[in-house]
C-alpha cells in the first residue's frame, strides 16, 4: 500500500468514517506487515496525543474565560475542572496532514514533553456518573454538549449481546466497544434494552465488521451466593484489563439493596459493568458502584436479576431472541486459565 493510501485510511480509522471495504483494506495490509502495523498503532497514538496538546492549549483560554464566570456562576475548583475536562474530551483534530509529515520524519522527540497530558488523558476517561450530573446541572445549557465516559461491559450471547451498567451509556449518541486482545478494532453498538432502576443496560454490537463472539464459555449463575464465597472480576480500570479479587461480604448492598451484594474488592472508576465470577467460573453478578466510606467495599447487581431482565427483553422481541449459555465449560481450569478463556469477551465501553 502506497503512502498516500495508507495516510488516507488512517485518517478515516481515526475519525471513525471507514466503510466495510476500506476497513478490510486497511486491516488486510497491516496484518500482512509487521512494521506497517506498528507504524499504524505508533501513529493512533500520535494522533491521541497531538489531539491532547492542542486541546490543553485551548482548555487554558477556557479556564480564563471560568475564572470571570465564578462570580456569576459561584463555581469552585471541581467546577472549573469539570469544565476543562469536557472541552478537552471534544477538542477536535485539524492538523492530520501535519502529524503525517512529523511522523515520517521520525519527530516523537515530543512524547517527553506530553507524559503530564498522559496523565490528564487517563483523568479526562474516567468521568464519573456525579461529575457528568455536576456538569450537566451547571453547564448544559443545550442538547449539542458532549462529553465522554468509560466502563466495562462483557459479552452474554455470541451474537454480539454485551451488558453494562446504564449509567454508562445513557444520554449519549455514539457507544463503543473495544477489546485489550485487539485494540485498533472498536465495534459501533446499540442499546437495544435498559432499566433504570436496577442500573443495567444491554447493547448489541451493531457494526458491518462483526460477525460473532464464538461459545461463550461461561453461564450466568441462578445458584445461591455463599457469604464468604471468594470471587473475581476484571474491568477497564486501565487501558488493559485489570483483575481483583475478593470474597462475598454482605448478602445485600448500600442501605440493604436486596438486588445488590456487598464483595471486599477494591475497585476504581471503569470498574462499572465488570463481570463478578466465583471459583468455578460463573458469573454471579455485575459491578454498579463502591463505597467511598469503607475501603473495599463494592457492590455487584445478582446475575439472577440480570438473568430475568433477559428474559424479559426476550418477550419483547418478535424473532431474534437472547439465547444465553446454560453451560459452564470453565470449572475445571484454574483462575489463570479461566481468565485467559474469557478475557476476549470482557469490553471497554465508551460512550460519547
Amino acid at each position: 500500500m502506497d503512502l498516500i493510501r495508507f495516510t488516507e485510511l488512517s485518517e478515516k480509522y481515526f475519525n471513525n468514517s471507514l466503510n466495510e471495504n476500506e476497513r478490510l483494506e486497511l486491516f488486510s495490509a497491516i496484518n500482512a506487515d509487521t512494521e506497517l502495523k506498528l507504524q499504524f498503532e505508533e501513529n493512533v497514538q500520535l494522533f491521541n496525543d497531538l489531539q491532547l496538546l492542542k486541546a490543553e492549549n485551548n482548555a487554558k483560554q477556557w479556564l480564563a474565560e471560568a475564572e470571570n464566570e465564578k462570580s456569576n456562576f459561584k463555581i469552585n475548583y471541581l467546577n472549573l475542572r469539570t469544565r476543562i475536562i469536557h472541552y478537552v474530551a471534544v477538542a477536535a483534530v485539524s492538523f492530520f496532514a501535519v502529524v503525517g509529515t512529523l511522523y515520517y520524519s521520525g519527530w516523537f522527540s515530543y512524547k517527553k514533553n506530553l507524559q503530564t497530558y498522559t496523565q490528564l488523558a487517563n483523568n479526562i476517561t474516567m468521568l464519573t456518573n456525579n461529575q457528568k450530573s455536576l456538569w450537566d446541572a451547571l453547564f448544559s445549557f443545550n442538547k449539542s454538549e458532549y462529553s465522554y465516559i468509560a466502563g466495562t461491559g462483557f459479552a452474554i450471547a455470541p451474537d454480539g449481546y454485551i451488558i453494562t451498567s446504564y449509567h454508562i451509556v445513557k444520554d449519549f449518541d455514539s457507544i463503543f466497544v473495544v477489546n485489550c486482545q485487539d485494540s485498533l478494532i472498536r465495534y459501533h453498538a446499540d442499546i437495544v434494552f435498559n432499566n433504570l432502576s436496577l442500573d443495567v443496560a444491554i447493547l448489541k454490537i451493531s457494526d458491518s465488521a462483526f460477525s460473532d463472539f464464538g461459545k461463550i464459555p461461561y453461564k450466568l449463575s441462578d445458584q445461591n451466593i455463599e457469604l464468604g464465597e471468594n470471587v473475581y472480576t476484571l474491568g477497564y480500570s486501565k487501558k488493559d484489563v485489570v483483575f481483583g479479587e475478593g470474597s462475598v461480604s454482605s448478602f445485600t448492598g448500600y442501605n440493604e439493596d436486596s438486588s445488590t451484594i456487598q464483595v471486599s474488592i477494591p475497585s476504581n472508576p471503569g470498574n462499572s459493568g465488570g463481570p463478578l465470577l466465583n471459583s468455578k467460573g460463573e458469573i454471579i453478578g455485575m459491578l454498579c458502584a463502591k463505597n467511598n466510606k469503607i475501603e473495599g467495599a463494592t457492590f455487584a447487581i445478582k446475575s439472577e436479576l440480570l438473568i430475568n431482565l433477559v428474559d424479559s427483553l426476550n418477550s419483547k422481541l418478535d424473532s431474534e431472541q437472547i439465547i444465553l449459555s446454560k453451560y459452564n465449560s470453565l470449572s475445571n481450569f484454574d483462575k489463570p486459565n479461566q481468565i485467559k478463556k474469557i478475557k476476549s469477551l470482557i469490553f471497554k465501553v465508551e460512550a460519547y
